[in-house]
């Protein structure tokens, strides 16, 4: 009985990690302190009352939240079934196991009753660890726990440092499902929360009423630091055989001054002060208290000590710097055994046994450390820091400037990715355990895993795509490290993906494996193809000599990986029941035409001899739910999916295997042919018998309002806006008409819609709601002004059936519609044109459209049971028809990535489908034949220049939107940037081959030879404002100027930035030039003299990614890739109010308008924000774009509009007079298409605005 609760356990994995935590959070609030706020979460946890079941604690970093809550539950362990888990920052897969980790402590409970509950649900759920989140949190917690009504000791759940969740994603979960199902538990169920007060969390948390204590406003901290201060230096006396009378009171009361109320500091200047001579280092940090002071200086002064001791060895100095940045930037625990794996084979370590190498970091070089790292006395057990707000400090450039122990996060990765891809490469076998015997189980494998593979392999198979996607934001095609670092990622996947996979298994990481193969797989998608792209074949080990055979070779990759993913995730039973049956029950089923089966197939030990198959269906899982599917609709982070059927049902699933996640939600008497799901999942608005629309409460069931009632006849269509809540209602009717309600107060919006003739069956919303679209049984579409009732231009006529389905495209530019006439058409939003020739291809009535994403896919479901794909650009069919319905297609959504496509169907089933069709798998997500780096506008207005990857650059008509002339072609590198003269007759570019070449504007000739002199990239152009010289900044680090007329060099390189240049640009009146770079500074220089003029501008805390002065030349505003602008006084270099916050991504360019009121800027997070150009307040709402990255923000003149230009070649025009609120762009009419670049250029501008 006892193994098999043992056995049960163990399917939870390892709780015990979860609730150990940080060093600080394994510390008991010392006897005699914190008494108040312990004493009072006592007495919460003994109050019945069932409107305090939650208590969350807030503080800011080093109040002792952690340690407050470790105390909490070990006061209460034997009294009450206990169990906490301490988040992790970066270490995802842990954090995502925090519900097993807190079921696995439950199960291990003193108290009969709980752990019988809980071994009940594990033995009817065995597969419960490979579940989504909330299914484990209902199963696991909810449904065990309601079973005990009648129990009367404790439950307590501690969540610790939710902050510390990746993007607060798990902790927001959590904190959703802990108020959704609280009224289900028993009143005894409590949950302990705490977090620091910063971000979204706190709001969150506040919103929902609970029960807090603040630890920034508790009177006794002081009190309770001066006792522990007491104590502690009680036990150092005699431990040291120190004076009775050492400290003095008055040392003791400027400790606790100097501590600052937090007690993170006392604990680690307490470790300093024993680590070393008490009395003398008690002297030292009196001595300097302003050094000392707070937590960053006291974490200053041990680092500055810590590497000043080993400064005289450089080697030993970087060792020390990567021993740090492995344990700030490790997804998973990190022993002293993977620091000596990862970091032995320096020269210091040569002919040093691995032991050795251990004792030298435990004893030597850490040891210094110990007061901010836990280094344990076992080798069994991880290194740990001390808290969290020592890996703020290591990566915040701000606070660290450029001491010698900032951690730089990307390089860092790159290295440790670099390090994790050769221990793989060397150690990976097959068959790692020397199995004999096929059917032997990873759990009959612990002693021999944990024996043949060593936990530096282990540490690398789990953390290797960790390091890889994180650490090439921005990397150099030319980089040693990086080709070093894509070689061996070639031979891991190639030659011993399986062997990776297998070491998987047998640390119980198939889930994890699943989730870096789609890691791996987004990233060769994006970030890889957009960088190495042209270089590919330098590194490749397969015969490539041209870019179209490198491009091949990617591509095969891309495919790879996504087999890699379709492979575990179909065979995920098999594989995680042993790694033997990676080759001997999965490999043989892979379809033997995949990149998988072509690499792997000769490793299978069951060999298929007839009826293999050739590819992946497209189907990835069908699951029935017993009722017609009405409704699907894919989660904004795509981790859900929700399902409303006929009879009122709305349940979720998770997307990798169709499993119900939850309970469904049942809403009342809603039996009806025709609901709709709000677009956030949040509310259902259903058609009633009695011609009325009832709104209800997705999650609860219970109704929203009263019901909304005006249309005389039976109602055909409802519609919600985008990113509504349901407040606000449209729904059509029999009765010819539509009409738009105001769901919250019952009232109707306006005048009913008129103008069709038939009755209307589909509508829907522009994505920014500014525009409604329905469609009729009068064979036409009519668009509506929402706002004003009015109808916006003529009928759009041309489908020979009724309309059944309309959708919008992503960026609200292309109407699609659906017809009973069996095709499908795409029409022109802004001008109601049609747009190309029908899609054709539909055996019968088109039921529902839907648009990717990215609107490059478009999706119909139709009458004939089948679901088909089109490119919207060129009306052509994407792949064959996806066949498995047997009833009509209701409903269909696509995941937020593109990737997957759910569809709902009259048959009683959903099914997920692959949505990328094998030949299409490695394309870049922006599909044009180069990708555009840069672009500008003439000054003049009339043309825009565009530098593309492939080396090339094209000018267009900035009216007609027509290409003029051939490319320029002359590069031998991608264009990273390009810049018109004043006068608009020249332009400049600058390449990665290192050269800058200049061009005749009008005629597009070349104008004389490249000029030369930088030894690296050229990455930022700016012509002085007289068009005499020419400024560029390099990833040489080095600024140059040139004479425009002669092309020659202006005096000597402008040096003193310590990293590349991102960024030049000349003051209004040419005597200043300011540059950005990658060492986080902006330095101003005299233009006529290359002289620095005063200090670098230092407060961003990530590289700066552009540079702009006002039109007068008194302000300097900068980027960053911290998200922030900053706006500097360009007098004094003092900066100017607080950083512009607002971006999700890193700022690609600034720009001021003629009159200095307003600044624009866009950035790769596809919005564009306005701002107060002299107080940096922000203007209106942000002008949100799905054309791609915002790569360029310009004012021409004080009449003309405001331009964004988007990184897949769209132009946005926006007059700068508009509030950002209500601007919609549209596209004009000269382009027929939605063409990316370099196909035509859209001049998109509202139609008020066209010239």
């Amino acid at each position: 009985m006892q193994k098999e609760k043992h056995r049960l356990l163990n399917l939870l994995g390892d709780g015990k990690f979860g609730a150990r935590g940080h060093s600080l959070e394994e510390i008991l609030c010392f006897p005699g302190t914190r008494v108040a706020i312990l004493e009072r979460v006592d007495n919460w946890i003994k109050d019945p009352a069932l409107d305090s079941r939650v208590l969350w604690i807030r503080g800011m970093a080093g109040r002792g939240k952690s340690t407050i809550a470790s105390t909490v539950v070990h006061n209460w362990k034997t009294r009450a079934s206990c169990a906490i888990f301490h988040f992790r920052r970066g270490q995802t897969a842990l954090n995502a196991r925090v519900v097993c980790a807190l079921a696995r402590q439950l199960g291990s409970t003193l108290i009969p009753q709980v752990k019988g509950a809980l071994l009940d649900a594990l033995r009817e759920n065995q597969d419960i660890a490979d579940k989504q989140l909330e299914e484990q949190f209902e199963t696991l917690l909810v449904a065990s726990l309601s079973k005990l009504g009648d129990h009367t000791h404790p439950i307590l759940i501690v969540l610790d440092a939710l902050d510390e969740s990746d993007e607060g994603k798990e902790a927001i979960a959590l904190i959703n499902f802990i108020d959704r199902h609280l009224p289900s538990l028993p009143p005894n169920v409590k949950f302990l929360l705490t977090c620091r007060p910063e971000g979204s969390l706190p709001r969150t948390l506040e919103s929902r009423g609970w029960r807090q204590e603040n630890l920034d406003m508790d009177a006794d901290v002081t009190n309770d630091i001066d006792t522990f201060f007491q104590e502690k230096f009680s036990e150092m006396r005699h431990a040291h055989r120190l004076s009775e009378s050492w400290p003095q009171s008055g040392q003791l009361a400027r400790l606790v001054d100097m501590s600052q109320g937090l007690f993170q500091w006392a604990r680690t200047a307490l470790n300093y002060i024993h680590d070393g001579s008490p009395t003398d280092r008690l002297r030292m940090l009196l001595k300097h208290p302003e050094r000392w002071s707070g937590l960053d200086e006291l974490y200053h002064q041990i680092l500055q000590k810590a590497f000043h001791n080993a400064k005289l060895d450089a080697e030993r100095t970087e060792l020390l710097r990567a021993m740090l940045a492995t344990l700030v930037l490790a997804p998973v625990p990190v022993h002293l055994e993977v620091l000596a794996g990862l970091h032995g084979d320096q020269e210091l370590f040569e002919g040093v046994e691995m032991t050795d190498v251990i004792q030298f970091l435990r004893r030597d070089l850490l040891a210094d450390l110990a007061s901010l790292i836990l280094i344990p006395a076992s080798i069994d057990e991880p290194l740990l820091l001390m808290h969290a707000s020592i890996a703020d400090l290591l990566t915040d450039r701000t606070r660290c400037k450029h001491r010698s122990y900032l951690i730089d996060y990307e390089q860092k990765h790159c290295q440790l990715a670099s390090l994790c891809l050769g221990v793989m490469v060397k150690s990976l076998k097959r068959n790692i355990c020397g199995l004999s015997q096929t059917w032997q189980s990873t759990s009959e494998m612990t002693v021999s895993a944990d024996q043949k593979v060593h936990r530096t392999l282990r540490y690398s198979c789990l953390a290797w795509s960790t390091h890889l996607t994180q650490g090439n934001r921005h990397p150099q095609a030319d980089d040693t490290l990086w080709t070093s670092i894509l070689a061996n990622f070639e031979i891991l996947s190639k030659d011993k993906l399986l062997f990776w996979l297998e070491v998987m298994v047998l640390v119980r990481g198939v889930p994890d494996a699943l989730r870096m193969a789609r890691e791996v797989h987004q990233w060769l998608l994006v970030s890889l193809y957009s960088h190495f792209k042209d270089s590919w074949a330098d590194i490749s080990l397969t015969p490539c000599s041209e870019g179209l055979e490198a491009s091949d070779d990617l591509k095969k990759h891309t495919l790879l990986w996504h087999d890699t993913q379709r492979f575990v995730s179909m065979f995920t039973e098999p594989i995680a029941y042993g790694p033997q049956h990676i080759y001997a029950s999965a490999l043989p089923s892979c379809p033997t035409g995949t990149e998988l089966g072509k690499y792997y197939a000769r490793h299978a030990t069951v060999k298929t001899i007839q009826g293999a198959k050739e590819t992946w269906s497209s189907i990835l899982w069908t699951r029935s739910v017993g009722e017609s599917v009405l409704g699907t609709r894919f989660s904004a982070d795509g981790q859900s999916i929700a399902v409303l059927t006929r009879e009122g049902r709305l349940h979720f699933r998770e997307p990798s295997a169709g499993d119900m996640i939850g309970t469904p939600c049942n809403v009342p008497a809603s039996r009806s042919d025709l609901m709709v799901l709000s677009s956030d999942l949040r509310a259902l608005a259903s058609r009633s018998d009695n011609n009325t629309i009832r709104l209800w409460d997705a999650h609860t069931g219970n109704s929203i309002g009263q019901p909304l009632e005006g249309h005389s006849d039976w109602i055909t269509s409802i519609s919600l806006p985008p990113g509504s809540d349901g407040t606000v209602i449209a729904f059509g009717s029999y009765d010819k008409r539509i009409r738009l309600w105001d769901a919250r107060t019952g009232n109707s919006i306006g005048q009913p819609l008129e103008g069709h003739s038939g009755l209307i069956n589909s509508m829907s919303f522009s994505p920014d709601g500014t525009v409604l679209a329905s469609g009729s049984d009068d064979n036409t579409i009519r668009l509506w002004d929402p706002r004003t009732g009015h109808s916006i231009g003529q009928a759009i006529e041309g489908h020979a059936g009724l309309i059944n389905a309309i959708s919008f495209s992503p960026d609200g530019t292309v109407l699609a519609s659906g017809s009973g006439d069996n095709t499908i058409r795409l029409w022109d939003a802004g001008t109601g044109n049609r747009i190309g020739l029908p899609l054709e291809g539909h055996s019968n009535c088109i039921a529902s459209i839907s648009f990717s994403p990215d609107g490059t896919v478009l999706a119909s479901g139709s009458y004939d049971k089948t679901i088909r794909l089109w490119d919207p650009r060129t009306g052509n069919s994407i792949g064959l028809p996806l066949e498995g319905h047997s009833g009509l297609i209701n409903s269909m959504s696509f995941s937020p990535d593109g990737t997957v496509l759910a569809s709902g169907s009259d048959d009683n089933t959903i099914r997920l489908w692959d949505a990328c069709p094998r030949k299409n798998i490695g394309q870049p997500l922006q599909s044009h034949s180069g990708l555009v780096n840069s672009m500008s506008f003439s000054p003049d207005g009339t043309v825009i220049a565009s530098g593309f990857d492939d080396n090339t650059i094209r000018i267009w008509d900035a009216h007609t939107g027509n290409r003029i002339g051939q490319p320029l072609e002359g590069h031998s590198g991608w264009i990273n940037s390009i810049s018109f003269s004043p006068d608009s007759t020249v332009l400049a570019s600058a390449s990665e081959d290192g050269t800058i070449r200049l061009w005749d504007a009008r005629t597009g000739h070349s104008i004389d030879q490249p000029i030369e002199d930088h030894s690296n990239r050229i990455q930022s152009l700016s012509f002085s404002p007289n068009g005499t010289v020419l400024a560029s900044g390099s990833y040489d680090g080095k600024i140059r100027l040139w004479d425009a007329r002669t092309r020659n060099g202006i005096g000597q390189p402008l040096e003193g930035h310590s990293n590349r240049i991102q960024s030049v640009s000349f003051s209004p009146n040419g005597t200043v030039l300011a540059s950005g770079s990658y060492d986080g500074t902006i330095r101003l220089w005299d233009a006529l003299t290359g002289s620095s003029i005063g200090l670098p501008l230092e407060g961003h805390s990530g590289w700066i990614t552009c540079v702009s002065f006002s039109p007068d030349g008194t302000v300097v505003a900068s980027g960053s890739d911290d998200s922030t602008i900053r706006l500097w006084d360009a007098r004094t270099g003092h900066s100017i109010g607080h950083a512009l916050e607002g971006h999700s991504g890193w700022i690609n360019s600034i720009s001021f308008s003629p009159n200095g009121t307003v600044l624009a800027s866009g950035s790769i997070d596809r919005m564009i924000r306005l701002w107060d150009g002299r107080t940096g307040e922000v203007i209106g709402q942000p002008i949100e774009n799905e054309s791609g990255w915002v790569i360029s923000t310009l004012f021409l003149h004080e009449d003309t509009p405001f331009i964004a230009l988007h990184a897949n070649g769209c132009v946005l025009a926006l007059r700068e007079s508009e509030p950002a609120s209500e601007a919609r762009p549209t596209k004009s009419p000269a382009p027929s298409l939605p063409f990316n670049l370099p196909d035509v250029w859209r001049l998109r501008a509202r139609p008020t605005c066209a010239s």
